[in-house]
């Protein structure tokens, strides 16, 4: 979703509507201005004639609407683009007031409804995956540490028989600990071939959709096997006090 935005993000375009009659020192000195502003990646001067064509081939058939105008009504404009990194509603907000306060500017407009509508799209779905990340978080460490309990209890002659014969007690974790990082590497590959499985099939449909890279598949599996273990010491600690 972020990839889309992003695209979303490059092919938008700002626009600064000039007032009728100015000069074109005018003109010029607000290109100049719009240039040195933050985030400003290039100005391009798009006059009223050429505004006129553009909205004409936009309404193809229904172009002959045009003609009972007489007159062409669209104003001198600049098209900007953006740095993707400036595309944001609080920044573009800012340049509204400020742009629009120049003087022969008429207006400065960049779509604001669509912006402001993804943002809160992206909002809401990061919300979302934390949420049902922490949900997820919570189930792996209960069930793992409820798993590693019985496997201690089954094991709880064996552990007391250890502990008579002198064993510390990081010699009795050790092997439980192996034993929850492996189940937990375990299942963070299962869940990275499923993973991959549903990608396989959501790029014929979604586009652009893209894997996990292998840093990150990586850093995934050795997180799980952390998991995994700290749910082990988790378990050891809180039943046995071993």
């Amino acid at each position: 979703m972020q990839a889309v935005i992003d695209r979303a993000s490059e092919e938008m375009r700002a626009y600064v509507y000039l007032r009728d009659g100015i000069g074109a020192g005018t003109s010029s000195g607000i290109q100049m201005k719009l240039l040195g502003l933050e985030g400003v990646e290039e100005v391009v001067f798009v006059s009223r004639d050429e505004a006129l064509a553009s909205f004409r081939q936009a309404l193809g058939g229904n172009k002959d609407m045009l003609d009972a105008l007489g007159s062409n009504p669209l104003p001198d404009a600049y098209r900007i683009k953006m740095k993707p990194e400036y595309v944001r509603s609080e920044y573009l907000e800012k340049l509204t007031r400020e742009v629009g306060a120049w003087d022969g500017v008429e207006e400065f407009r960049y779509g604001e409804k669509w912006l402001g509508r993804g943002e809160k799209l992206v909002r809401g779905f990061y919300l979302v995956d934390l949420c049902i990340g922490a949900i997820i978080f919570l189930s792996v460490i209960f069930v793992i540490a409820n798993t590693v309990r019985l496997t201690v209890l089954t094991r709880q002659k064996t552990i007391e028989v250890a502990k008579l014969v002198g064993a510390t007690n990081a010699y009795i974790r050790i092997p439980f600990l192996v034993e929850g990082a492996f189940q937990g590497a375990v299942a963070s590959l299962l869940a990275i071939a499923l993973l991959a499985v549903i990608h396989a099939f959501a790029k014929r449909y979604l586009p652009g959709v893209l894997f996990l890279r292998g840093d990150s598949i990586f850093g995934f599996v050795v997180f799980c096997a952390l998991l995994g273990a700290l749910a082990s010491y988790g378990a050891m600690r809180r039943f046995l006090k071993v």
